[in-house]
């Protein structure tokens, strides 16, 4: 049989209904049938225009709209954030016949040039306020909000247990995933199971949740133990492509599996829950046509008979998206069914699609020209196209550029190469939340574990850790310093302090910590195989690891858990007192100095002024940051400060290391933040070096040929100043690690010194 690629759908099985676009909108991202056989689609704003979402009930039989509300009338949108734009996989069906759903953000606000949520993350007056929940009556229209459960962050995704009560969903930025209890209002974050952008759920016979990463990684939440397991299977692309791996459309089979398919480079994978084998049928696209370039999925749906149907755009040339038909069940390829082109309107991409109760395939074309619409076919009068079948009008479409700003825009840190370590791919999620990160000799160490203690080894460049090791199994690491050449020191759960030896792979020493003392940070090492660290009380003590022995040290206080005290020598600290009051600490003599000048602080917030981190420069000069994110310097007589503000109207200065003698890194954010690595140096100051986010969909890291990543809590940095390399640790569950060579450092007179100085 000769085929033909040319011809369109037959306009005489179709119907085709205009969705509202006057506005602007030009997407559709939930199209849902309820339990009652009613029908729900939401109208969506992309990219280009600040809009907002709107919900409507459509009627198969004759492809009518009814309005049910706009996201706009319900909520109140401030002018100048961005708004709402859409309902996004989220939609579900409450018992008594409501609808739940949340909103989502991929527009501008008002006066951007193009969409940068995660630009302005921290601008609570131009960015995203988080997205809400909202309970919606279908026949009265009523809406209840029931407002935002994570604050700045957008809802990409959710879905109803098996019980009401609980509505999960996933975080577009941050990759987490979330529980809402209907009836007490918590939200309980299980974590990151993404780099960023994942948004499909979907749900087996027994109630058990699954999603994918970015990268094509399947997890699965099991609501009867409260836990999310990976499952260690991935997607796997013909291709190779490392874009848009994550599992995007799912079916429960009528023998009780799941068929699930990634987004591009798509292949039909059917998972059997209670053995958790998968079977792999093969990739998406047609058997004759095998295309030279990455080609996606859009929309999966089922008839009667489990016959699958979906649309497959391919990329090799211009071409409308085709409707494709695979009897999967019963041993058939993909068959193409003709471009979805009616009148001569191009579908570029088919959002979703669905059944009704007459057989007929209703399906949502999205961001195109004439975008948003809805095609209805009568499926079972479709067949292959024959030779005789006329070519389709096709309206060769090229997408906006939707990069108004550019370059301006790009968040990540710059450097001449880029390396992602996934730990999360060779390792237990719940063992890749890096507790402390060591650099030197071409090798990276890094240590981690939620139970027992790993040390995990690489080099600088390769994406497979070289060796993961237990060397310690009876607790799991607390708090982690340098201990000299190539060891730590960790304080573990089990009330312990191990020295770890990183060559040797092993425990060098062990410490009980005596009964009586809960260490709850080690802060750093002294002469004579000393450590300084505190308490959950603030109470600091000097450890002896040689002899055992702990001393608790009078007149001296950490003010705050975050409170970080640095070495000026080996018997001298500085730290905070009481609120923006700063401290010399003599630990040989126990005696504490109040210094007359106070830390810089924004007014009215010097209870926020507490030190969190520094370094000494090689003149003496204090690098210094505080829990409010102010960095300045302290000179070395202790009497004059120079201030050079802050990154963001919150988010603490810590993680301080030295580049060299002049110079200073470190990073900005808590557990909530978005964190950033910075530099400091007296010649260029306080410069931002970027996010630790391998997102490659800029010109600069399109074709760096690394694994994405995306971390937001750092939990730790390591510099190799012999050969270049910086290390950037996450410090969540699904963690990595991105290691930057040849970083864009500011450059100035002295910010280009030798690098050969050991911090």
């Amino acid at each position: 049989m000769k085929h033909n690629l040319l011809a369109g759908i037959p306009e005489a099985h179709t119907r085709y209904t205009q969705l509202p676009n006057e506005k602007g909108h030009n997407a559709v991202w939930d199209f849902v049938r309820s339990p009652d056989d009613r029908f729900y689609i939401s109208v969506c704003g992309e990219n280009e225009k600040p809009l907002t979402a709107l919900l409507y009930e459509y009627y198969p039989k004759t492809g009518e709209l009814r309005l049910i509300f706009d996201v706009a009338d319900v909520w109140i949108v401030d002018p100048a954030h961005m708004p709402p734009s859409k309902i996004h996989t989220s939609i579900d069906f409450l018992p008594d016949g409501r609808l739940i759903m949340a909103t989502h953000n991929t527009a501008p606000a008002p006066g951007h040039k193009q969409w940068m949520f995660e630009q302005h993350y921290e601008d609570q007056w131009e960015g995203y306020p988080g997205s809400i929940v909202m309970i919606v009556n279908p026949d009265t229209n009523e809406v209840q909000v029931r407002g935002i459960p994570v604050p700045r962050e957008s809802i990409y995704g959710g879905m109803l247990g098996n019980d009401p009560r609980y509505y999960y969903f996933l975080g577009y930025m941050r990759g987490h995933f979330y529980r809402l209890d209907l009836e007490t209002n918590e939200v309980k974050d299980y974590g990151k199971v993404s780099e960023y952008s994942s948004c499909r759920l979907a749900k087996d016979d027994k109630g058990r949740l699954y999603g994918s990463s970015f990268t094509g990684g399947i997890w699965r939440y099991d609501p009867e133990r409260d836990a999310i397991e990976d499952l260690k299977i991935r997607f796997m692309s013909p291709h190779g492509t490392k874009q848009r791996r994550q599992f995007i459309f799912a079916l429960r089979s009528p023998r009780g599996t799941l068929f699930m398919v990634d987004n591009m480079d798509g292949e039909m994978i059917e998972l059997h829950p209670e053995t958790l084998e998968v079977t792999r049928h093969g990739p998406v696209h047609l058997r004759h046509q095998i295309p030279k370039n990455s080609y996606g999925i859009g929309g999966l749906a089922a008839d009667d008979n489990f016959v699958l149907y979906y649309g497959l755009k391919t990329y090799d040339e211009y071409c409308p998206i085709r409707l494709v038909r695979w009897d999967i069940l019963r041993g058939g390829e993909p068959e193409n069914l003709g471009l979805i082109t009616p009148g001569g309107k191009d579908s570029q991409y088919i959002c979703e699609m669905l059944f009704d109760r007459n057989g007929w395939l209703h399906m949502v074309d999205v961001c195109g020209e004439f975008s948003p619409y809805v095609l209805a076919v009568d499926v079972n009068k479709l067949q292959p196209p024959g030779e005789d079948a006329p070519d389709a009008q096709i309206r060769p479409y090229t997408e906006p550029d939707y990069n108004g700003v550019g370059s301006p825009a790009f968040m990540h840190i710059a450097a001449e190469t880029v390396r992602t370590l996934p730990l999360h791919q060779y390792m237990g999620w719940k063992d890749t939340a890096v507790k402390h990160v060591y650099a030197m000799d071409g090798k990276v160490y890094a240590i981690s574990g939620k139970e027992s203690v790993y040390l995990i080894e690489s080099d600088y460049s390769g994406e497979e850790p070289k060796e993961i090791a237990v060397v310690y199994d009876e607790g799991a690491p607390v708090s982690c310093v340098n201990a000299g050449k190539n060891k730590a020191a960790l304080l573990t759960t089990d009330g312990s302090i191990v020295l770890i030896e990183l060559e040797r792979n092993r425990v060098g020493h062990r410490l009980k910590v005596p009964q009586g003392i809960e260490l709850v940070r080690l802060h750093f090492m002294l002469e004579g195989n000393k450590l300084l660290a505190s308490d959950y009380d603030g109470a600091v003590y000097v450890c002896d690891l040689g002899s055992g022995g702990f001393r608790m040290l009078h007149n001296i206080r950490m003010e705050t858990n975050d409170a970080e005290p640095v070495k000026l020598s080996e018997h001298r600290v500085l730290l905070s007192a009481k609120n923006d009051e700063m401290r010399i600490y003599d630990i040989s003599e126990m005696r504490s100095e109040t210094l007359a000048i106070r830390t810089p602080s924004i007014r009215g917030r010097a209870f926020r002024a507490t030190i969190t981190g520094g370094a000494v420069l090689g003149d003496g000069t204090i690098v210094l940051g505080t829990y409010d994110g102010m960095l300045f310097t302290l000179s070395s007589d202790l009497r004059r400060t120079t201030v050079y503000g802050r990154l963001h109207s919150s988010g603490q200065l810590r993680n301080f290391i030295k580049r060299n003698h002049d110079e200073v890194i470190g990073v900005y954010g808590g557990t909530k933040d978005a964190g950033h690595v910075f530099h400091f140096s007296r010649e260029c100051g306080f410069v931002d070096l970027g996010r630790p986010r391998v997102v490659k969909d800029n010109i600069e890291l399109r074709d760096m040929d690394t694994e994405w990543a995306s971390i937001h809590y750092i939990s730790s940095l390591a510099y190799d100043p012999a050969d270049g390399w910086l290390c950037v640790a996450s410090g969540e569950e699904y963690g990595c690690i991105v290691r930057y060579k040849d970083v864009a450092f500011p450059t100035g007179m002295f910010c280009a010194a030798s690098d050969s100085w050991l911090s």
